[in-house]
């Protein structure tokens, strides 16, 4: 295979594989997407917010820090319905896998095969985490910041650092949250013996502050992270904001890759900027797992340096591209095949049943009769076996992702069907609804005006100015306040309820003061998944 088109192939490779991955991907709609689609909504009709419009609380104050990620997806939202989002999804995965691929490339030195390897395996790893959240708009921002800070700690030429008040101006209106790690990833750029590269990075990031107030909330936009984070209540009840568990074939990976990060910093000698660089975002990863996309594709790429002088054997170099992809495609269908084992046949239909034995056979023959021919990796032989690699590796990725977020989906489904049913007889005004964090966001679609939503910091009194609305809602699910008086308090029209809370379904069902004007029930896991909808007694429909 020429040289010549090496670097265009694998760039096309990379492409349709990172935005294939996206496709599989099922979105998990009970959680943060949809109060953002409606954030972008209530933007475009009726301007920035600075008192919250969605809840049933008075007059507080909001920092809608996604706002312009919230247009995005609504645009997308509303031209294309639900699949607008996996197609934001794909365009965003696809520029983070080529961006890593460019930065990686750039400081191996040019070393192809390595950099192709490395960008291959991040995209693969880091799939579950390209969501469609404002962090896919900023995560993308913040590497290509780091390629700037890189060109210009290694060429010296200031012009790299002029996109950086750009980025700055972007990341507060797209994603406030994380604004601060644009003056964050600049600190291990710090770190050189040149007085003249302090300087001028210095000034860069006085221009990131100074442009940061370009945003409709000024230094409440900038300081927001300061008041939403490191809130013990929100650090025990989120789960993006866990440790990422070993358990899971997540949590594996990233602590796989962890591990290959550590093992290559600590083999040479290599620059101080990549070892705070890297080893400050996998501590933040490890702290907090919805940091895992950051590390990903921000941290990783120190590992294209540390191995530049990489030389691949001279049958890598005649089989170009098709040897790692063999070994990602081994890696990722036996990974995946070996999860659903493990989860079990009971999720899977009949036909998805059978497409993955067939792939585990297909797998099982590559691995095994390849290796009775005894050339697995012969030049002639690899390309004949990584065409039906690809398409089990589609296959079971497809079988797997899609599988996913199947009984998230399946309860948000229950909750529309409960929306679509008190819409026939009310107006979405005279609505004022209980429902759980899940799904107060889609509830705001329906233009129905809710108790809360997954803005967990929105309910601090640091950014609401009012009340900790957030820990009322932990202690009223933990029992600690009567549930009586918590509904008797807000004069809910409406309560929408699971069993998954079984103690507030079981005492609502049978007190008599509140009635069940809506039911449904199905099978899941061989346990029955019910939700109702119920109205006080003194509300009359």
């Amino acid at each position: 295979m020429s040289n010549k088109f090496l670097p265009a192939i694998q760039a096309i490779l990379l492409a349709t594989i990172a935005a294939g991955g996206q496709m599989f991907l099922t979105i998990d709609e009970t959680t943060d997407i949809y109060f953002i689609i409606n954030l972008g909504r209530y933007v475009l009709e009726h301007g920035i917010p600075h008192v919250d419009p969605f809840t049933i609380h008075e007059n507080l104050q909001l920092v809608a820090q996604q706002w312009l990620s919230g247009v995005l997806f609504w645009e997308a939202y509303k031209n294309f319905g639900s699949n607008g989002l996996p197609v934001v999804d794909c365009i965003c995965a696809t520029a983070l896998v080529l961006i890593h691929w460019r930065l990686c490339l750039f400081v191996s030195g040019g070393n192809k095969a390595l950099s192709f390897v490395l960008s291959l395996f991040v995209g693969l790893f880091a799939t579950p985490t390209i969501v469609p959240r404002p962090q896919i708009f900023s995560t993308p921002l913040l590497l290509i910041e780091v390629f700037m800070l890189e060109k210009f700690t290694r060429t010296h030429d200031f012009k790299f650092l002029l996109p950086m008040p750009v980025i700055s101006v972007a990341l507060i209106n797209l994603h406030a949250a994380v604004w601060l790690m644009a003056l964050v990833l600049c600190l291990p750029f710090l770190f050189v013996k040149d007085g003249r590269h302090v300087k001028f990075l210095l000034a860069a990031m006085a221009a990131i502050v100074a442009v940061g107030l370009i945003n409709p909330y000024g230094v409440d936009a900038m300081t927001y992270v300061f008041r939403s984070y490191g809130i013990d209540l929100i650090d025990t009840h989120i789960r993006e904001m866990f440790t990422p568990s070993a358990h899971g074939l997540f949590g594996k990976c990233f602590y796989f890759s962890a591990a290959v990060l550590i093992a290559s910093l600590a083999k040479f000698k290599i620059p101080w900027r990549y070892i705070f660089l890297s080893g400050g975002l996998m501590y933040l990863t490890i702290m907090h797992k919805r940091n895992e996309i950051l590390f990903y594709f921000v941290a990783t790429f120190p590992i294209a340096y540390v191995w530049r002088d990489f030389t691949p054997p001279k049958f890598l170099a005649k089989s170009g591209v098709l040897l790692p992809m063999f070994l990602a495609a081994v890696f990722f269908d036996t990974a995946v095949i070996t999860t659903l084992f493990k989860a079990g046949f009971e999720k899977l239909s009949a036909p998805l049943e059978i497409l993955l034995l067939a792939a585990t056979l297909v797998v099982l023959y590559n691995l095994l009769v390849l290796k009775f021919e005894g050339q697995l990796l012969h030049k002639a032989i690899l390309p004949r076996k990584i065409l039906s690699l690809s398409v089990v590796a589609l296959v079971v990725g497809g079988i797997y992702f899609t599988t996913l977020n199947r009984n998230a989906n399946e309860v948000n489904g229950d909750f529309t069907a409960a929306m679509n049913f008190i819409l026939r007889t009310e107006r979405p005004e005279n609505i004022s609804l209980y429902a759980g964090q899940g799904y107060g966001g889609k509830a705001g679609l329906f233009g129905v005006k809710y108790y809360i939503d997954s803005r967990s910091e929105v309910f601090l009194p640091a950014n609401n100015g009012q009340k900790n609305i957030l820990a009322e809602y932990f202690d009223f699910g933990s029992g600690k306040i009567y549930y009586k008086d918590f509904f008797n308090r807000y004069k809910f029209t409406h309560i929408f309820v699971t069993n998954e809370n079984p103690f507030i379904f079981d005492e609502l069902s049978a007190d008599k003061d509140f009635r069940a004007v809506y039911e449904s029930e199905r099978v899941e896991d061989y346990k029955a998944v019910r939700c109702k909808v119920f109205v006080p007694k003194e509300f009359r429909q």
